[in-house]
């Protein structure tokens, strides 16, 4: 399209429209019928594109036609195969969408999330194929009242262009369909993990009514891996979420303390017991500690990295496996230690431990699990979650 140049009844002045002036006794430009015809048909034929309903008392179609024909894809070379695609990601300061129980006193409760949240999903262009990647930024949102005692999951799809966040409920061993996308308001099937299509955000467990849903968000972010080099005394928290099943855990101090014995620990609060025993070629035998077991009211915890002399560099590996139905972790622990400047066997060690974690609701989900430091030096601990 372009100015009516070519009719000389138009009156452009300089190739634009201009209006009257009665004043100066100057027309105004006059809109040829063919001209006004092909702008009206040129807006048209790209609101028809975007499937819409061309609608004179609408004056934003235009707009949502171009944003719903961009964000089809009408280019395949913009578009990826779905399995190409990448997991949904929430741009927060820890990949969680922070999430508002409310208490209802005729239901289970609600929940609701804030607006101004950046969130990148897939978005399909072509059933079952091809999607592209989206993002979107949230609105406040709140769910309807969810029913007693129930189990449900927070989740978001884009469904005609919108990013729609639902309920459905079900539980956390639910497989992802084959559609990669839930059933809004589902009633089953809603605790798969997250697709490329589909982002899971949160596991919601309602009681009585009246009562205050229980929130333990999910981690949506690039990796699930951190990384924290600590020093001098405090504590640390590795983050968990509902979806983890196991977990790995590499902490180590290559540069020890040349004054102190450096101990990093988890803390006590939770652990069902715990056991270790240790091996060294000074010792004649194996060294035990059961009491993590025998004394319930006292219990020890897998022991996670102590050197025991100064100068002792130590490397600890620590996997775990999670049942968050009964809240509940198996720990094992395998951790090398040698006195640095010392060449003879007997500064090793070998320590192995074990122990079993019943999980605080609230703070190992929503804090993360809590590990002691005292005296660090340059300690380097590398979590990962696995799903």
């Amino acid at each position: 399209m372009d100015y009516p140049k070519s009719v000389p009844s138009a009156g452009l002045v300089n190739g634009r429209f201009v209006d009257e002036n009665p004043l100066m006794g100057t027309p105004g430009s006059l809109i040829p019928a063919a001209w006004g015809n092909g702008v009206t048909q040129e807006i048209v034929n790209v609101i028809k594109a975007g499937e819409l309903t061309p609608d004179e008392t609408k004056n934003d179609q235009l707009l949502q036609a171009i944003q719903l024909v961009t964000a089809k894809g009408w280019s395949q070379d913009l578009a990826l195969p779905l399995a190409a695609l990448p997991l949904p990601t929430i741009a927060s300061a820890d990949g969680r969408l922070a999430i508002t129980p409310a208490a209802v006193t005729t239901s289970g409760g609600r929940v609701s999330i804030p607006a101004g949240v950046y969130i990148s999903i897939g978005q399909e262009v072509v059933s079952g194929r091809l999607g592209r990647p989206r993002t979107y930024v949230t609105s406040a949102w709140s769910s309807a009242d969810l029913l007693p005692s129930s189990g449900y999951f927070l989740r978001a799809q884009v469904t005609g262009d919108v990013l729609t966040f639902y309920m459905q409920r079900g539980n956390l061993f639910d497989a992802a369909p084959d559609s990669l996308k839930g059933s809004i308001n589902g009633a089953a099937g809603g605790g798969f993990q997250s697709t490329p299509l589909d982002i899971c955000l949160a596991w919601v467990l309602t009681g009585a009514p009246g009562s205050l849903p229980v929130v333990r968000s999910i981690y949506n972010r690039p990796r699930l891996s951190w990384t924290q080099t600590v020093n001098g005394t405090g504590v640390v928290y590795l983050p968990l979420d509902p979806h983890a099943r196991a977990a790995r855990l590499v902490a180590g101090n290559p540069t020890p303390s040349s004054t102190a014995v450096t101990s990093v620990a988890f803390a006590q609060a939770g652990w069902l017991g715990g056991n270790y025993s240790y091996l060294s070629p000074s010792a004649q035998s194996i060294g035990n500690n059961p009491g993590g077991w025998t004394n319930p009211a006292s219990p020890s915890m897998c022991v996670l990295f102590s050197n025991n002399v100064v100068n002792d560099a130590t490397v600890s590996t620590v996997t775990a496996s999670f049942d968050h139905s009964q809240l509940r972790s198996l720990w094992q622990c395998f951790q090398a230690e040698h006195t640095l400047g010392v060449n003879n066997a007997d500064s090793d060690e070998l320590l192995l431990s074990m122990g079993i974690k019943g999980h605080q609701a609230l703070t190992d989900y929503d804090v993360g699990i809590a590990v002691n430091f005292t005296n660090a030096v340059n300690v380097h601990l590398s979590w990962e979650l696995i799903r």
